[in-house]
């Protein structure tokens, strides 16, 4: 899920410096001037909009794509202790181990 999230907010990323890119081909004459002041400035904004938008895809995907995790685990826990899967053998007997109250 996270490497899914940095894929998506690199993109997201990439496609607003190019959108900004060609809004702002008006200051490329002051370029070095602008890179040379306010390089440290820039850095930190474009790091701190990458982590909200990474924050913001992890947030849309755990919405949206694990909204019935839960009761989906609960299911596949229900079927590995009724003996109904198709797990091997091994698995089972490893979860079988693990019942143990506390």
């Amino acid at each position: 899920m996270i490497a899914n999230a940095v894929f998506v907010a690199t993109l997201i990323f990439l496609a607003l410096g190019f959108w900004l890119m060609h809004a702002l081909h008006f200051l490329v004459p002051w370029r070095s001037l602008i890179l040379h002041t306010y390089l440290k400035s820039i850095a930190v904004y474009a790091a701190l909009l990458f982590a909200n938008i990474l924050g913001l895809t992890i947030w849309i995907e755990r919405k949206f794509f694990l909204r019935d995790a839960g009761r989906k685990l609960k299911h596949f826990d229900q079927e590995i202790h009724t003996g109904k899967s198709e797990l091997s053998a091994e698995i089972l007997s490893r979860f079988s181990d693990e019942e143990e109250p506390l």
